[in-house]
């Protein structure tokens, strides 16, 4: 089933910019896990900020999954 397929125009776009911002944060979290041996506070500071959000967007994108599985039973 498509991920968004059941959703609102809203519930898309937000589909579609979370897997966007996932993306980015991925080729970032692998730059970071390539070079963790040289990093810098700074650097490491971000790489952790990078997992919390990595996280976040992984959270929200399940939960419109779920919603959109919810709206596709719906509509049965």
């Amino acid at each position: 089933m498509e991920d968004s397929k059941y959703l609102g125009k809203e519930d898309k776009d937000l589909m579609e910019s979370l897997q966007k911002e996932l993306k980015e944060l991925k080729a970032e979290h692998k730059d970071f896990a390539k070079n963790k041996g040289k990093l810098t506070p700074e650097q490491r500071e971000k790489w952790r900020l990078n997992s919390i959000r990595t996280n976040e967007v992984y959270v929200a994108i399940k939960d419109l999954r779920f919603k959109n599985v919810m709206e596709a039973g719906s509509k049965i």
